[in-house]
């Protein structure tokens, strides 16, 4: 006797069902699709929502491949069939990888017959051409990213018919098109272009209409002078959000950024050959809330303007002067800095409690500490196997031959699918908890300036804004090793500043591969391990 249907719809209504299914993974997603058909409905757009085909990953398989060419032709059926099938309207973003040298991929670690370079070479071809000949039916598509692809006519024909699509990424791609009907978008970031024409790419770049354009992201000489060449004096009336790898023009820039004038955030590089000038006129970008720039340009927007967050980029070092002086600069915009990061600076006492007196609302702070250790020492290594006691690379040898056909029937493209592809296996449940105790004095290591600022804040010296949330002290030093703290010191930092800033929940102290902890609740877990602490206070 067959069990009763379970009513799930009369339990909740569908909307409250979607709700939580947002929060799932793909691989639950379809675990969930299988319990009923209300169940298979809510699913099924979350599951082709999002669709992606990165070529490098389908050829990572260095010693297989006929593994490879069974990826590639699963990836072409699957693109051909989604784009044939009624859930094409589904799709609302596209991510598609290219690779130039996917044949080499394919093939990599054999000595392949021609028959089998012929296979690798169609399959990758016929990868690519049903992307592009069928992305023109994704009449929904919001979102789209492509690498290493031709953004010829066609192509950008196809874009431009496109009727819901909003943002456009691009990047290591060619773009022989250079004019023509723009793209309408809110979001459009370019990244890495070449041309295979030196001459074409120096003519201006005419892709994107500034009407609804919101945020703007460019990498590159070969991108960033084009296209706001292509641009021309047009006014970006809805443009927030800027971001410019390298300044390679600084007067361009300051032209640009008048056209800009609801620009609220800004990240923007810099060569070292262009003189960062302080003068920008005081009506430039006026609801500017956020920069992330080179101190001179740190030091010019900043102030009189609603600056919350700033980000002093790295590459040179503060002497306690300079940082002083800049932190005064930064101080002087119109509203409370609520985050700081700046480049590497060697604090003092003094310093340190000057910065949080004029940031009493900082929230999040990032400091990089440079400790002058000595200098490095470099030992030349022998490499002749008579000293060393190791043989020498035995001589080339000509690789394997692999003869075997793959079979690529389009019917049973998916009928063996590797285990890995499949796979439910869910995350580890984490270790329990490792209880530590504050002690009312800590003792701290003073070997270098990071463990003299870590023991100057614990024990009071140096008072940190009382609402800090986030505190970073990554080190710049020639001997990491020397920065390092032990197990039991990192957990008395975090069991001293938790009762002396309640609101904290994230610290990073030492060299980038030090420890970096979060706190979730009640407990602090360290980044990329599974352990975690709680502080008994």
């Amino acid at each position: 006797m067959s069990s009763a249907s379970i009513p799930y719809l009369a339990m909740f209504p569908s909307e409250i069902w979607l709700a939580c299914w947002t929060l799932c993974s793909a691989r639950q997603l379809r675990r969930l699709s299988l319990v009923c058909h209300l169940f298979q409905s809510l699913c099924l757009p979350l599951l082709f929502q999002t669709q992606s085909v990165d070529t490098t990953n389908l050829t990572r398989t260095r010693r297989d491949w006929i593994a490879n060419i069974h990826r590639l032709h699963r990836a072409a059926v699957r693109l051909e069939r989604i784009a044939d099938g009624p859930r094409v309207r589904m799709v609302r973003s596209w991510t598609f990888a290219a690779n130039r040298n996917l044949v080499s991929m394919a093939l990599s670690g054999y000595h392949s017959p021609d028959t089998n370079k012929g296979m690798a070479g169609t399959m990758c071809g016929r990868v690519i051409t049903a992307f592009s000949s069928t992305l023109g039916r994704y009449q929904c598509l919001c979102s789209l990213n492509i690498q290493d692809f031709l953004i010829d006519k066609p192509f950008r024909d196809t874009l431009v018919s496109l009727p819901m699509l909003e943002e456009v990424t691009l990047g290591y791609c060619d773009i022989p098109a250079r004019d023509g009907a723009l793209l309408d978008l809110r979001s459009f970031s370019m990244s890495n272009t070449r041309c295979r024409t030196k001459d074409l790419s120096e003519q201006s770049l005419e892709l994107v209409s500034p009407g609804r354009l919101q945020s703007l992201k460019i990498d590159g000489l070969d991108d960033t002078i084009p296209l706001m060449i292509g641009f021309g004096g047009q006014r970006f009336p809805h443009l927030t959000q800027l971001s410019l790898d390298t300044i390679f023009d600084f007067s361009l820039f300051l032209r640009f950024l008048t056209q800009c004038p609801r620009l609220q955030i800004l990240s923007a590089g810099h060569d070292g050959r262009t003189s960062l000038s302080s003068h920008v006129h005081p009506e430039t970008i006026p609801l500017l809330r956020s920069i992330d720039a080179p101190l001179n340009l740190v030091r010019a927007l900043t102030p009189n303007r609603p600056v919350r967050d700033v980000i002093v980029q790295c590459g040179y070092s503060l002497s306690a002067e300079d940082f002083t002086l800049a932190v005064l600069d930064i101080s002087n915009a119109s509203v409370p800095v609520r985050s700081l990061t700046l480049p590497s600076t060697y604090p003092t006492l003094e310093s340190l409690n000057t910065m949080s007196s004029l940031f009493p609302g900082l929230t999040s702070l990032s400091m990089e500490i440079r400790c002058e250790e000595g200098v490095f020492t470099y030992v030349n290594v022998c490499r002749d196997s008579r000293s060393s006691g190791r043989s020498l690379p035995p001589k080339y040898q000509t690789p394997e031959v692999d003869a075997r056909l793959p079979d690529v029937c389009d019917a049973g493209a998916f009928d063996s699918l590797p285990p890995e592809e499949v796979s439910d296996t869910e995350e580890e449940q984490p270790t329990p908890a490792v209880h530590v105790a504050l002690e009312t004095h800590p003792k701290m290591p003073d070997s270098v300036r990071l463990h003299e600022v870590l023991r100057w804040i614990c024990s009071g010296l140096v008072s940190l804004p009382a609402e800090i949330e986030i505190l970073r002290f990554p080190v710049r030093s020639n001997f990491s090793k020397s920065t390092e703290l032990s197990v039991e010191h990192q957990h008395q930092v975090i069991a001293a500043l938790s009762r002396m800033y309640p609101s904290l929940r994230e610290l990073e102290m030492g060299h980038h591969n030090n420890p970096h902890w979060e706190r979730n609740g009640a407990l602090w877990k360290r980044k990329g391990v599974n352990s975690y602490i709680q502080v008994d206070m």
